[in-house]
């Protein structure tokens, strides 16, 4: 329903008002919650009760349409994130898709962001509202003083408004019907008539109809998460307000995708007039795998897959109506194609996950389509070369093992399913572009409609919806569903879709009889929907329209259809580049997927408390578990494998590990030619070597290739215990280059993370600027990589709970040459590591801040000859260093080794380190009861405690039944992730009510204050929900605040449902001393935090990670038995402060006055005195040598 959108500045509230009720948005007081919570007050009274005074009209058109929910923006400026509210401005009804309905769809055209934390970006004419008081506030003379409102500064949301605005959401009008779920399931000719749910065999005689609100499909309701803490103001309210603010249709969930209708005539007459048919089209798509065209691709861990649509062809008679549903999605395999440069106008493909691992996701994805929609038969029409081909070819497997699972399940696990497990899944493979190429597009439809058996006999079995339109019966539900993909699930698969519904259809019309069935004009229509479908979902995907809208619409391809196709490759090919980062950030943002953004929820004093007990008592439902990780890096100056790896990756000293992390630098020469393409060969060879060593030395299937990701030479590898697969999810990987100043991939970065368990890990490797005395230009390209690599939605390096980096660092020791090698080959390292320009660098907090190393005691890895134990004989003569380092941060990491390798491939050594990992694992179902267990004891002692604080503590001492030892494997799989939303009891103990100082809202009108002039007057038209009376309830409505969990009268507002009989008001109970909370109608939900955890007997006490200078390190010795040489005295340890612990035995304070002025200039470093040249050396010594 249309309302009026007012702003109160201060305390800052918006307040939507229509002809009966007010609906208020409020951040909490100080007193109620703190300061850096996204959290947000929710309130709903009658209209007369809104104190409209020092208010303006906010909103930019006269009433807008409702509320799609609330988001939270990371701000620059704060710590705190700017809380938005989203309102619907205005939208456009379209026709009705059944004949003869008052059931219309709307399309958004226009949406407003309000700041409920500032006024920064408020419109012009209301930036300088903050400055009025509030009783002397006038509307009128309002200016734009913010340079945010007069454009100085883009607005944060500007491009979530452009996105909601783009003209492909929806909503059902008046919000009367669920528009997110198709007829089979949500009958709409029963929801129309306001009965019961209008579920599936609905007799039509129960009470009102549930909300749509209830029942939508979450899978493509956009706003779901936005919307999620209204619903959960919705959920706390008594009936009647439910039913109230329900019958206002404030809160509007949205879809994306295409709606649309045309007029058709049957050629039939009733009463002289000419009976009209009306031919419908709703796609609906999934926000769930949800982005741009090339930087969304394939499945993730949960078997969601990209560009997933839903779309329902509905053809309503006067006596029955039709409704046909297909779906589409991306090949259900983890693969990309890249996102920028040349590579989007090529078809590459690259599979980034082995089939061993994908299979899991794979089964997930197909498992639940049968779960919606009982049968499923895939039409894969990817052709048979190049890249599709391999695709097409992994996809064909992967279904077969499914076919194989499901036939070999036990009868007890597959009594569920509607169809027998040899027909729940089929794939027919056809390759369209080979077809067009032979008899065009129309070979296609008779292909379809005859050749392939397969499809005719799917057509035929799963059937449609049928649903008798006098009495809202289904006649015939659909038993199965076509799903049909190509590359992009946009040109070649709109074109199959259309020709299996017109087969359908067709069918359709002929079991009944009608005359439609030969009708030119639906045909005509048919076709013109599919293309405008194609169009829209093309348009949200890719950035343009389809290209097949020639032949779909005519059913053959034109000259002006060609050039229009080349017109809008061309089109892709610039958005994809220029465009999609953008878009993508805004519909990560949208759905609250942006790393480190912040869940909005609703104030909620007793939520809070719960999340604080909750993590004192995390051992109760979380256990941890060690897990082996090995982390290696080797520069392989372009050489192939040619020598056994066991050395490096199966060192003696250490167990086998869990997860091996591979770093390779250098895989390929750095060729100009290599720097301009990358050539994965190379990779692809060094991968089988390795894997061909797993399976030599530990068996064939117990370690699998898991992800892999190359940057021109630098290539980084995971390889994972087979049964740690199922542990492993959220894998993704990113580059970032710094060679020519971010313009080449000879030098940069190139990362892997993923989640194991609950905690999440980042593996990272680089190879940083050459150049002995290039220290500024490799700490350049550390911070270059470091704040500038991002995985998707935001998530950077630091973001993870571990990151361990593994690289060719290419830091130098600043000694001269002859004296460094002389330190080198007699095991001298200390004063080597004293010149160590890394370790210097991080001494001085210029790079790598907050990481550790461990102690280094094998000799510099770089640089050898080829083939040899002797450091660099060649011209240049390069100082012997340690350019190979591997370093870490996490209070959840281990090192136990840390060492080199002796494999002489190439001019470095190979380094590797062996961690132990404790991570983290959260059974949700215990955690759900604890959170259970502690909500009954709040309310059941919470009218003797006197505060949150006493009651945290109380409750942290509690303890369940619960073990640690939880056995995953009985985990029950229905329970989710988060804590469920408690109820309030209608037997719990009641609370004194508030004092009117703690009850008073900031935007209730005081009993002593005029009341302000009344909304314009309107009637509101009869519906299915209307206000429930005082009489009709049979006792009086008062606000009440759900905060609480507990219904409470309150002594000094007037009705929540304005009574107009001048009935009495109840008689107060005794007052109580001032809450916290202190709103009149508050409903809330506790805020998603994610608490530090303490393991036991993990990190009991800080520890501090001493590098190797600071203590004497061991020698190695030259020869097997041979007696390690005696080291010189080593000089005073430079300095340092340890932030986490004190600073080592022995060592002064490393804090030294300053006793330099600031103007002094610093004293000029003298270079080192040259070095003589080295017996047996070709060429001269350099100072500075150059590198590679």
């Amino acid at each position: 329903m249309p309302a009026t959108m007012y702003l109160r500045p201060r305390p800052r509230a918006f307040v939507l008002v229509t002809d009966t009720y007010a609906l208020v948005f409020r951040q909490p007081t100080a007193k109620e919650a703190k300061a850096n919570r996204s959290v947000v007050v929710a309130e709903m009274m009658g209209a007369e009760e809104a104190d409209l005074r020092s208010t303006v009209r906010c909103s930019i058109t006269q009433r807008v349409e409702g509320v799609l929910g609330v988001v939270s923006v990371p701000s620059e400026k704060s710590p705190v994130p700017e809380i938005f509210l989203i309102v619907l401005a205005s939208a456009m009804p379209l026709s009705p898709l059944l004949a003869k309905s008052t059931l219309r769809p709307a399309r958004v055209t226009s949406v407003e962001f309000h700041s409920l934390s500032s006024s920064t970006w408020d419109m012009p004419g209301l930036a300088g509202v903050d400055a009025y008081d509030d009783d002397d506030l006038d509307p009128s003379s309002l200016a734009s003083s913010s340079s945010a409102s007069q454009g100085t500064y883009e607005h944060p949301c500007a491009g979530m408004k452009k996105y909601l605005e783009s003209g492909g959401f929806f909503f059902a009008e008046g919000c009367r019907w669920d528009i997110s779920t198709r007829m089979g399931e949500i009958n709409w000719i029963q929801a129309e008539r306001g009965c019961e749910a209008g579920k599936s065999g609905a007799d039509g005689d129960g009470p009102l109809r549930a909300s749509p609100l209830e029942t939508f499909d979450e899978r493509f309701v956009w706003n779901a998460a936005p919307l999620a803490p209204f619903l959960s103001f919705r959920a706390k309210l008594p009936p009647a307000a439910c039913a109230a603010l329900d019958a206002e249709a404030l809160l509007v969930p949205v879809i994306q995708g295409f709606v649309g209708s045309l007029p058709v005539s049957t050629g039939e007459w009733t009463d002289g007039r000419p009976e009209i048919a009306a031919l419908g089209m709703l796609s609906r798509l999934s926000w769930k795998r949800a982005g741009a065209r090339f930087r969304t691709r394939g499945i993730d861990d949960d078997g969601q897959v990209a560009n997933f649509v839903e779309t329902e062809v509905i053809l309503a008679t006067d006596t029955v109506v039709l409704s046909y549903v297909q779906v589409r999605g991306s090949v259900p395999l983890f693969w990309q194609q890249p996102s920028q440069g040349l590579g989007t106008l090529q078809q590459k493909v690259e599979i980034t996950r082995p089939a061993q691992a994908t299979q899991p996701p794979f089964d997930k994805h197909f498992l639940e389509l049968l779960e919606h929609y009982h049968a499923v038969h895939a039409v894969n029409l990817l052709g048979h070369k190049d890249a599709e081909s391999m695709l097409s070819s992994a996809y064909s497997d992967h279904l077969r093992a499914l076919r194989q699972t499901l036939e070999a399940a036990p009868p007890e696990e597959t009594a569920h399913m509607h169809a027998p497990p040899h027909d729940a899944v089929t794939l027919t493979p056809y390759d369209f572009h080979a077809a067009v190429k032979m008899g065009g597009h129309e070979g296609v439809r008779s292909d379809f409609a005859n050749r392939l058996r397969e499809v005719t006999r799917s057509v035929e079995r799963f059937g449609w919806t049928a649903i008798e339109t006098a009495s809202g019966q289904i006649i015939e539900q659909q038993q199965g569903v076509f799903r049909v993909n190509c590359l992009d699930c946009l040109d070649r698969t709109n074109y199959v879709q259309d020709v299996i519904s017109s087969i359908t259809l067709q069918r359709f019309l002929a079991s009944i009889g009608s005359p439609l069935a030969s009708s030119p004009t639906l045909c005509s229509a048919h076709r013109e929907l599919w293309a405008d479908n194609g169009d829209r979902l093309s348009k949200i995907y890719a950035g343009t329209g389809a290209l097949n809208t020639s032949a779909t619409r005519s059913g053959k391809k034109t000259f002006a259809g060609l050039i229009s196709d080349a017109t809008k490759s061309v089109g892709r090919a610039y958005i994809n580049n220029f465009q999609d980062k953008g878009k993508q950030t805004a519909i990560d943002m949208l759905l609250g997927m942006m790393a480190g953004q912040r869940p909005v929820v609703l104030f909620d004093p007793i939520g809070e408390s719960v999340q604080a007990v909750l993590s004192e008592r995390a051992n109760e439902y979380s256990t941890s578990r060690a897990v082996a990780v090995w982390v290696g890096t080797w520069n392989l100056n372009g050489k192939p494998p040619t020598e056994r790896l066991d050395d490096w990756l199966f060192p003696l000293a250490a167990p086998d590990a869990d997860i091996y992390s591979i770093a390779f630098q250098e895989i390929v020469e750095l060729t100009a030619g290599q720097i301009l393409q990358t050539d994965p060969a190379k990779k692809r060879m060094w991968e089988s070597y390795i894997m061909e060593a797993f399976a030599s030395r530990k068996g064939k299937n117990e370690y699998m290739l898991y992800r892999s990701e190359q940057l021109v030479g630098t290539a980084l590898i995971i390889v994972i215990r087979a049964s740690l697969a199922s542990a492993i999810r959220s894998v993704e990987s990113a580059t970032r280059k710094t060679g020519l100043q971010g313009l080449s991939g000879n030098k940069g970065g190139v990362g892997i993370r993923l989640n194991l368990f609950d905690s999440s890990v980042c593996f990272m490797t680089c190879h940083l600027a050459a150049g002995h005395s290039n220290v500024a230009e490799r700490n350049a390209d550390y911070h270059t990589i470091s704040s500038s690599l991002r995985f998707l939605r935001g998530k950077t390096i630091e973001d993870h709970d571990m990151v361990i980096w593994a690289a060719d660092f290419n830091y130098r020791v600043s000694l001269p040459n002859l004296q460094a090698r002389e330190y080198a080959e007699t095991d001298q390292l200390d004063p080597l590591l004293a010149a160590d320009q890394l370790l210097q660098a991080m001494d001085n907090d210029e790079v790598f801040v907050g990481y550790d190393e461990g102690p280094i005691t094998f000799r510099p890895t770089y640089k050898y000859d080829n083939g040899s134990s002797q450091y660099d004989t060649s011209e240049k003569a390069r100082i012997p260093a340690w350019t190979d380092r591997i370093l870490f941060k996490g209070s959840q990491l281990r090192q136990k080794e840390y060492a080199r390798a002796e494999l002489r491939l190439s001019d470095h050594r190979p380094v590797y380190a062996v961690f132990d990992a404790t991570v983290r694992e959260v059974d949700a179902a215990k955690k759900a009861k604890v959170a259970d267990d502690v909500v009954k004891a709040i309310r059941a002692k919470g009218a003797h405690w006197s505060g949150l604080d006493h009651m945290v503590a109380d409750l942290s001492a509690v303890t369940l039944s619960a073990k640690p030892g939880f056995d995953r494997g009985t985990k029950p799989r229905s329970v989710s992730g988060a804590a469920p939303r408690v109820p309030s009891r209608p037997g719990a103990p009641p609370l004194p009510v508030r004092t009117a100082a703690a009850v008073q809202s900031p935007l209730r009108r005081s009993p002593g204050k005029p009341a302000p002039p009344a909304p314009p007057a309107s009637h509101r038209q009869p519906g299915t929900h209307r206000p429930v009376s005082r009489s009709e309830s049979g006792s009086s409505l008062t606000s009440m605040a759900t905060g609480d969990f507990v219904m409470v009268n309150s002594p000094n507002a007037p009705p929540l449902l304005p009574s107009r009989t001048g009935t009495a008001r109840p008689a107060a109970p005794p007052a109580r001393p001032p809450s916290a909370n202190g709103s009149p109608l508050v409903a809330s939900m506790p805020k998603l935090a994610s608490p530090r955890i303490t393991i036991d007997g993990l990190n009991s006490s800080p520890r501090t990670m001493v590098r190797t200078r600071d203590f004497s390190t061991p020698s190695l010795a030259s020869s097997p038995g041979a007696p390690a040489p005696v080291l010189p005295p080593r000089p005073a340890p430079k300095p340092s402060l340890d932030m986490n612990g004190s600073p080592p035995a022995g060592l002064k304070s490393p804090i030294t006055p300053v006793t330099e002025s600031f103007g002094k200039e610093k004293e000029k470093k003298v270079p080192p005195p040259r070095a003589a040249k080295p017996e047996g050396l070709k060429g001269k010594v350099l100072d500075s040598p150059g590198d590679e």
